[in-house]
Order: C-alpha cells, then structure tokens, then sequence
C-alpha cells in the first residue's frame, strides 16, 4: 500500500521539480501549468467522485424525506441514469420523480440553488430523450412541463 503511494510522491515531486516555492497572483500560467502536471500524473478523478457523488445524490432521494441541496443537485444530474444493482431509473419511477421535482421547485426563493437544480435537470431530460424505454416516458414528459 505505501509503494505506490511513494511512488506517486516521487512522481509528483519529478514533474514539479525546478518550481518556485512561492508563486505570485502574475504567474498564473506557470501555476495553471505546475497544477495540471501534477494532475495528469494522479490521473483525472473528477469523473468518478461525480459518479460517486450523482449515486449518493439517488440513495439520498430514495432513502431521505429531504436531502440536502448537494445531493439534491446531484440526485437530479444523475436522474436519467441507471444507477441501481438492478439497473433501475428514477425517471421510471412517478412518485421519485414528483418528490425530486417539488424539492426543487421550493427551491425557487433561492434562485441560485434553484438555477443549478435547474441546469441539472436540463442535462438529466437531454440524456432521458436518448432512452429508448417505454418506463420513462411518464417521467420525462412531467420532467419537460417542469422545466417549461
């Protein structure tokens, strides 16, 4: 276990060796590019930890009377998707659907919470209008009046 972790710090200190300690506010390209050469090294892992967080926004859905705004957020990003073990959908199942969509709505008083609720939901109907099941179809047609 600690073997590759060593080898990701020497790795890391390699691709960051010759670097100023201390970089100013006018060196930010040079930072930009000391940042990404240590993140194409650990590898990129914003793609999982969004999965991971979209799967922990639909277990909130499913399991919690009212999730907070970030699993909100996420439980409408990942809407569309087949999370489950069984490869279930929210967008399939009605009652699922409602409760996500009133949270949201009573959102509104909060324009910005409600805005990024909103921004997910639109990527959520573009990749429910790619389904070809029948299941959702109830689903995606309140999620379309929704964000009418």
């Amino acid at each position: 276990m600690n073997a590759p972790l060593k080898d990701l710090g020497k790795r890391v200190s390699a691709a960051l060796a010759g670097r100023p300690r201390q970089l100013s506010f006018g060196a930010s390209a040079r930072m930009r590019a000391s940042l990404e050469g240590a993140r194409d090294l650990a590898g990129n892992r914003r793609g999982m930890a969004e999965e991971e967080r979209v799967t922990q926004g639909l277990m909130a859905l499913r399991l919690q009377e009212n999730p907070d705004f970030m699993r909100l957020k996420y439980a409408c990003r990942g809407l569309a998707r087949a999370a489950d073990w069984d490869s279930r959908r929210v967008l399939a199942d009605m009652a699922l659907v409602e409760k996500l969509l009133s949270r949201v709505a009573a959102l509104r008083s909060d324009e910005r919470r409600f805005q990024s609720c909103r921004r997910s939901l639109l990527a959520a109907l573009e990749e429910a209008e790619a389904l070809p099941e029948s299941s959702c179809q109830e689903g995606r047609a309140a999620l379309r009046r929704f964000l009418e």
